[in-house]
């Protein structure tokens, strides 16, 4: 009895193998019922999002993203996929963000051919941020070192251009808040301290729009420490070098020279003349964003 009831739990213990086996193999023959990633395939989720992006539906575009860097973190679109990340947040200017993911992208693809877009991009939120020139200038600086990188490391990038451009104005930038600051102690009698800042704006920022100012104020701040002999050759490289500088005449009447009239320099403007072109200028600002509005496109046939 004993021995019929052990063949018996032997056969049915064998039997449930073989079903085990047979059901395996039935359901290899049809592999379509397998489970699908949700969302799509890693191409379908970037498409997706770059529609939404372009349609300026910047959360939807982002989760698509999210959705190919999670679900296919091996496919060749994730770097890609990082990258729109950051644009979106750029186009929808939250900058912070923005640099994050692009900080992100260059920390994890550094060897990657579009890091050069990154950094660009980078500096350019820096740059979307700077203050006035009365203002702290922390992000000038830091769209300065972003732009330097992308000129000294990727000579022939696309971007290289632009950067030197955005470059230059944020060097002028920070020329214009040391002028600022040294005109507010100069206005003060610190000519000590006026006379540091005029002296930064000429030695790390030559070549800016300010130069003759930082001259003419640097020769009149030694004037008023009664340092007359040193402030002399000032005035003169006012006159020689910016002969067309509304600080030309005040250079020479320190110097008790008449200044011959320059035709290059252009008179100065009148009241009426000036607010002529002002409101010229205006209404010609208007005019373009209506026809540039999509309300003027619609009436338009």
């Amino acid at each position: 009895m004993k021995g019929d009831m052990r063949r018996r739990i032997l056969v049915g213990s064998c039997l449930l193998f073989a079903l085990s086996i047979s059901g395996c193999a039935i359901l290899d023959l049809f592999p379509s019922k397998r489970a699908e990633a949700p969302g799509g395939s890693d191409q379908e989720l970037l498409s997706r999002a770059d529609a939404a992006i372009a349609r300026k539906k910047y959360d939807e575009g982002r989760k698509n993203l999210q959705r190919l860097i999670n679900q296919f973190p091996e496919s060749e679109l994730v770097p890609v996929a990082r990258l729109n990340v950051g644009r979106a947040f750029f186009n929808e200017k939250r900058y912070d963000e923005a640099r994050a993911e692009y900080q992100r992208f260059i920390e994890l693809f550094p060897q990657h051919e579009r890091v050069d877009e990154a950094r660009y991009y980078m500096g350019l939120s820096f740059f979307r941020q700077m203050e006035k020139a009365d203002r702290d200038q922390s992000l000038s600086r830091k769209a300065i070192a972003e732009f330097q990188t992308l000129v000294s490391e990727f000579r022939d990038s696309q971007y290289a251009a632009d950067a030197k451009a955005k470059l230059a104005e944020c060097r002028r930038q920070l020329a214009n808040k040391e002028l600022y600051v040294g005109k507010f102690y100069f206005n003060r009698g610190a000519y000590s301290a006026a006379i540091r800042r005029f002296e930064t704006v000429l030695k790390e920022y030559p070549g800016s729009e300010y130069d003759d100012q930082a001259l003419y104020y640097l020769g009149e701040s030694l004037w008023e420490l009664e340092q007359k002999g040193a402030a002399k050759p000032i005035f003169e490289r006012v006159l020689s070098q910016f002969p067309d500088s509304d600080m030309g005449p005040l250079a020479a009447k320190r110097l008790g020279v008449a200044l011959a009239p320059n035709p290059r320099r252009k008179p100065t403007p009148s009241f009426f003349s000036t607010v002529y072109t002002t409101m010229t200028d205006t209404f010609s600002e208007v005019k373009d964003a209506v026809l540039d509005s999509d309300l003027w496109q619609t009436w338009v046939p």
